[in-house]
């Protein structure tokens, strides 16, 4: 995140893979979970909100969500095994120039200059 950061801050054109981290067996993987720019929150698989809570020293953001609202959820099972049932779902600071780069593989010149990484 932080080189994804660095590259947009010069106005370089970058291009990273595309990597999806599993996360536990049986739980929904973060890409599930729809991030919401403008309210500033993430929009579970079942239509919730889970809200801003804190962030921490290393810049990541903490999302969480009504744990009376996903006790009785027909995902439960798939979202979380917390004893509290509440999900917490990260993001970085910098996630958006992540996404932005990420998204620069998808153009013409992206995939030009991917080949060549190859």
């Amino acid at each position: 995140t932080p080189i994804c950061k660095g590259l947009s801050d010069r106005h370089i054109f970058g291009v990273i893979a595309h990597r999806r981290f599993h996360p536990t067996r049986g739980l929904f993987p973060k890409w599930k979970f729809q991030y919401d720019h403008e309210k500033d929150q993430y929009i579970c698989p079942n239509g919730q909100t889970l809200l801003y809570s804190t962030t921490d020293r290393k810049g990541y953001r903490f999302y969480k969500s009504n744990p009376e609202k996903c006790a009785s959820c027909p995902f439960l099972e798939n979202c979380t095994r917390s004893k509290n049932h509440q999900k917490v779902v990260s993001r970085h600071i910098w996630e958006d120039h992540k996404e932005r780069v990420r998204q620069n593989r998808l153009s013409v010149s992206g995939k030009i200059l991917y080949k060549k990484r190859k």
